[in-house]
């Protein structure tokens, strides 16, 4: 009788089956969910969330996922088409659906990516104001306690020790960002990424390439930004991991600013917490 008493509890609470098509999601959801939660990473750290597009294989995947986790704001375009091949018991989250948006504004939408980033449309890296991602972490909480009831307290539990995290990890970012002097206090990418961190943190944004790698920049724009930089004496701009530089190295050359250590730019990391310090590091380091 023992034997089987141990045999059963080595078999733990049953598993919910879920999905996530982004790392920043899988992250979260790993973190509130738990052991009662099994997660497979359709997009994995390293790549490009903005041009992937579901496969057969990727549909094979998710086929025992009761809840498939996005990123939303129409990162993906292809949640419409990806929600007419599932079954009738799976359904799509959009985490970020319900959050504060960003809207792309008028000079953004030279450079957007496609339709749904268009002027008026919505920024959608959410991520990068911590107090989205403790938004965030709610949403995935009801979600999984809907699908999932008898976790309630495991999922709530999870839930307030991250949201309780990140919120240490904002105050952090903050302390941070106080040491760099506020007419420093401007940031130069390569992309539109960063619009929630500017906003949040009390930066001047600007950008080369818009919101994606895809962005062209002319000859008259590079002259106009290469001016303002030099004005303002920028010191240091900052390029993106799995972005090519070579416009930032330009902008360098000719403003007397450095190149700086690359940023993530679009959440292709395997930890939220990682990638927001190593993000402020390197922005602090550069500008203080």
């Amino acid at each position: 009788m023992r034997l089987l008493f141990f045999f059963l509890l080595t078999l733990g609470v049953p598993g919910l089956d879920v999905a996530s098509l982004h790392p920043l999601i899988t992250d979260a959801v790993k973190q509130v969910g738990g052991d009662r939660v099994k997660v497979v990473e359709v997009i994995k750290p390293g790549d490009n969330v903005h041009q992937f597009k579901p496969k057969p294989g990727d549909l094979r995947a998710m086929a025992e996922a009761r809840l498939i986790f996005a990123s939303g704001k129409n990162l993906e375009p292809y949640l419409d088409e990806l929600s007419d091949n599932l079954e009738p018991h799976q359904l799509i989250i959009e985490v970020g659906k319900t959050l504060p948006s960003q809207k792309v504004s008028k000079e953004d939408q030279i450079y957007a990516c496609c339709e749904h980033h268009a002027v008026g449309g919505i920024d959608p890296h959410w991520w990068h104001d911590v107090r989205n991602m403790e938004r965030a972490l709610r949403v995935i909480e009801k979600a999984l306690i809907k699908a999932d009831p008898e976790g309630k307290q495991a999922y709530s539990a999870n839930s307030k020790k991250q949201r309780d995290r990140l919120d240490q990890l904002n105050r952090w970012v903050k302390g941070q960002v106080a040491t760099i002097p506020r007419e420093r206090r401007h940031l130069v990418t390569a992309h539109a990424a960063f619009g929630y961190f500017c906003k949040a943190y009390g930066f001047k944004a600007s950008f080369v390439q818009g919101l994606s790698a895809r962005g062209e920049v002319s000859a008259s724009q590079l002259a106009g930004t290469i001016q303002e930089l030099r004005r303002e004496g920028i010191p240091m701009v900052f390029p993106e991991k799995s972005a090519n530089p070579k416009v930032l190295e330009q902008i360098a050359q000719q403003t007397g600013a450095k190149v700086g250590q690359p940023l993530i730019a679009d959440g292709s990391s395997a930890s939220y917490q990682e990638m927001i310090m190593s993000n402020v590091r390197h922005i602090v380091g550069g500008l203080k």
